[in-house]
């Protein structure tokens, strides 16, 4: 039985009169559900809380309380990198500092969902509308994005990536809290790092079923020797290069920290995007491998990832000019360096995100099990990487990254 007491009358008062000021009068009636199924958003606790108040006038309408999650790895985790301040940061004025760039140029896009207010007690919390109000809703994360979905996340991605740039260029300060990475040598910041070698762990015990023939021989021999270099090519990919052309990265785009909304006879219309809570600022590759890699359908990558990324240069460039951006714009070549330049992140996109992107029963994970040790978190693993799905189209993507170079 779900427990919501401490969603109670003063906190939600307290909350709608930060929002209100004074023209909150009284709370009337509230009712609380999940927003989100267990094992959907791994690294928050969401509630969907349904109010009805009265400002002068009776107000109804739903907020989405983002919480701190409860398990206690999950919560050293989200202490060493900053989570709640970080996402703080971002929506309550690197966000709005970008609308004001993209509102300058007639922009009327949207990117995030707006936040309402924050509380520390008693749990830190995010405050948003509800914007499935607006008709938006989550994807089967288990299918990946078709072409049509692709296209509106690579538009918003480097809307945000050309203002946050510019942003950047004016107040440098209020991207202190994303300078860091959440793969990082600091030793105060390991509690994460275990479960990329033990996902390598798993994609070898896969591979080792195939290798039948020998085939896979070479393969597995660099997939042995990666377990202990995992960590320092993951660090590498959050090392900044300052003359070379940085964004703030959302840093971790896959399909749950996305919603779209959807026009009767038209299709997928819109897209918002979830979630800055790892968010970094450094080399646009970093976005673009990991949602390249860990979000589209296996046929979208493989006949359209030139294409999308065209698309996103396109966007970028076009709104920097707009925005008379007296930088220099990178060209679609550098866009494609910077590509290969961060291209391990796409092995820890196939290797850490797409196994849980893709398990069946969302409702039966516990993060803290599978990021954990001990023979209960290894059988929990063995489960989420022995998913038909993703075993269909691992072995395609070992040999494409072993071609070019990421497991070396």
């Amino acid at each position: 039985m779900a427990c919501f007491e401490w969603i109670n009358n003063d906190l939600l008062t307290g909350l709608l009169s930060e929002q209100h000021g004074t023209s909150f009068k009284q709370l009337i009636a509230y009712d609380v559900s999940f927003a989100t199924k267990k094992g959907d958003n791994y690294a928050s606790e969401m509630y969907r809380v349904s109010v009805q108040y009265d400002i002068g006038n009776i107000v109804k309408k739903r907020i989405i309380l983002k919480v701190m999650p409860s398990g206690e790895l999950q919560q050293k985790v989200m202490e060493e990198n900053s989570i709640y301040s970080r996402e703080i940061v971002i929506y309550s004025q690197i966000i709005p500092r970008i609308y004001e760039l993209l509102r300058s140029i007639g922009d009327v896009s949207i990117i995030s969902p707006l936040c309402l207010t924050t509380a520390n007690t008693p749990k830190q919390m995010l405050v948003f509308e509800d914007v499935s109000e607006q008709s938006f809703k989550m994807m089967d994360r288990r299918l990946g994005l078709d072409l049509d979905h692709a296209r509106l996340v690579i538009v918003k991605l480097a809307k945000l990536h050309a203002c946050s740039r510019i942003v950047y260029e004016a107040e440098p300060t209020l991207f202190d809290l994303m300078m860091e990475g959440c793969i990082s040598d600091d030793p105060k910041k390991q509690t994460f790092l275990p479960y990329y070698r033990r996902c390598v762990g798993q994609v070898m015990r896969l591979v080792q079923q195939w290798n039948k023939d020998g085939r896979w021989n070479s393969i597995l021999g660099k997939l042995d020797k990666l377990q202990d270099k995992i960590i320092p090519y993951g660090c590498d990919v959050y090392h900044r290069r300052d003359d070379c052309f940085n964004v703030l990265n959302h840093n971790d785009i896959w399909v749950n920290n996305m919603m779209f909304q959807f026009e009767q006879g038209t299709g997928v219309k819109d897209v918002l995007l979830l979630d800055y809570q790892l968010s970094f600022y450094g080399s646009p590759g970093i976005d673009l491998n990991f949602l390249l890699y860990g979000s589209l359908q296996p046929e979208v990558r493989k006949l359209h990832l030139m294409e999308l990324v065209q698309l996103y240069h396109t966007t970028l460039r076009g709104t920097l000019e707009q925005l008379h951006y007296g930088g220099t714009i990178p060209s679609l070549p550098d866009i494609h360096v910077e590509i290969i330049r961060k291209g391990f992140h796409r092995v820890n996109a196939v290797f850490q995100q797409m196994p849980v992107a893709m398990m069946e029963r969302s409702e039966d994970a516990d993060m803290d099990l599978i990021l954990g040790e001990g023979e209960r978190s290894e059988t929990c693993r063995r489960e989420l990487f022995d998913n038909p799905r993703y075993v269909s189209i691992l072995p395609a993507l070992l040999q494409e990254f072993d071609l070019a170079g990421y497991l070396d």
